[in-house]
C-alpha cells in the first residue's frame, strides 16, 4: 500500500530502481574488476592463493548513475526527483502524478494490464502489486526498462520457487533464498532463525522478493547461468572452489556497497519519514543489480562472454 506521506520516499525509490533498470536494458559496465601487476583475473584464480589480495573491484560508476547527492533537500520532492526521469511521458512520472494514493495504485495496475505478456505475472501477484507498493514498483521499473519477453515468466516462475520449492528459489552463485518461516533450504543469513518471530519478517519478505525479482532478471539479461556453468568447466578441484567464492565474494562486496549507501540515503533525508521496509525496497534492488553486475564483469574477466 502507498499512502500519502510515503509518496515521496517512493518517488525517490522510483527512480533508483529506474536508473539501474535502464542501465541493465544497456548492459552498461558500470563495474570493473581488475588484478595488479600486469596479472589476469584468471592467474590470479590459479595461484593458488584463498584470497583475492592482487584483484580490485571498482563500482563507482554505478554509484554515480544513482545521484544519490542529489536526493532530497528540496520542499517539493517528488517533483524535483521526478525530473530526473528525461521521458516526459516517462510510466514513473505518469504514475506519480497524482496526490491521491488511490489514484497513484490505478495507474500502477494500468501499467500491468496496458501490457498483455505480463498479464499472467499479474495473475499470480496481484495481492502482492496492491499490498506492497515496493514490490510492485520493482516489476514496473524492470518492465519498463526491459523488454525481454521471457521477463515476465522468469520472475513468476522465480517467485513461486521462492514460496513452493523445498530449496526455495537458488541463484546462480548457489544461494538458496527462502520465505522466513521455511529452513530446508540453506539459510542465507546467520540471522535468519532470529528473525522468525521477529518484527523484521515485513522488510525481509521486501528484501527477499525483490532479490529474486532482480535475481532472475540479471540472470535473462547477462545469460549468467549458462556463462556460470561454463565457468565450472574451466576450473577443477581447489581452483574451481576458489572460483566460485570469489564469485560470491565480489558479488556481495558490490551488494553490500550499494544497499548501505542507497538506504543511508533514504534513511538520512530529513524531510522524509521514511520507514525501513521502504529504503529496502530501493537498497534491495541496488545491491541486487550490483551483485548481478559485477558477476557479468567477473565472467567477462574469464573471456565467457554474454
Amino acid at each position: 500500500m502507498i499512502t500519502t506521506q510515503d509518496k515521496p520516499a517512493y518517488a525517490i525509490v522510483a527512480v533508483i530502481q529506474n536508473a539501474i533498470a535502464g542501465a541493465f536494458a544497456g548492459k552498461i559496465s558500470l563495474a570493473n574488476i581488475s588484478a595488479g601487476g600486469g596479472s589476469t583475473l584468471a592467474h590470479e584464480l590459479r595461484s593458488g592463493q584463498i584470497l583475492p589480495r592482487n584483484v580490485n573491484l571498482d563500482f563507482t560508476p554505478l554509484l554515480d548513475i544513482l545521484h544519490l547527492p542529489r536526493l532530497g533537500g528540496n520542499d517539493d520532492i517528488v517533483k524535483t526527483t521526478l525530473r530526473m526521469l528525461v521521458d516526459p511521458a516517462d510510466a514513473i512520472k505518469t504514475i506519480f502524478e497524482s496526490d491521491d494514493p488511490g489514484a497513484i495504485f490505478g495507474r500502477m495496475m494500468d501499467f500491468f494490464e496496458s501490457r498483455p505478456p505480463i498479464t499472467d505475472l499479474v495473475a499470480t501477484f496481484r495481492s502482492f502489486l496492491e499490498g506492497q507498493f515496493g514490490i510492485a514498483l520493482s516489476l514496473v521499473t524492470t518492465l519498463k526498462n526491459l523488454a525481454d519477453p521471457s521477463l515476465p515468466r522468469t520472475i513468476s516462475d522465480a517467485c513461486l520457487q521462492y514460496f513452493f520449492s523445498p530449496t526455495g528459489y537458488i541463484t546462480v552463485d548457489e544461494i538458496h533464498l527462502t520465505p522466513p518461516m521455511q529452513f530446508q533450504g540453506v539459510p542465507r543469513e546467520i540471522g535468519d532463525l532470529r528473525d522468525t518471530s521477529s518484527r523484521r519478517e515485513a522488510e525481509r519478505y521486501v528484501r527477499d522478493l525483490i532479490n529474486v525479482i532482480v535475481e532472475g532478471t540479471g540472470n535473462v539479461q547477462y545469460g549468467l547461468r549458462d556463462r556460470y556453468h561454463t565457468m565450472t568447466s574451466q576450473f577443477t578441484g581447489q581452483q574451481l572452489e576458489t572460483a566460485k567464492r570469489w564469485f560470491v565474494g565480489f558479488g556481495a562486496m558490490a551488494e553490500a556497497g550499494l544497499t548501505t549507501a542507497v538506504e543511508e540515503t533514504l534513511l538520512g533525508i530529513g524531510q522524509l519519514r521514511v520507514n525501513r521496509v521502504v529504503a529496502a525496497a530501493a537498497g534491495a534492488y541496488a545491491g541486487a543489480a550490483a551483485r548481478k553486475m559485477v558477476q557479468h564483469v567477473f565472467l567477462s574477466e574469464l573471456g565467457i562472454a554474454s
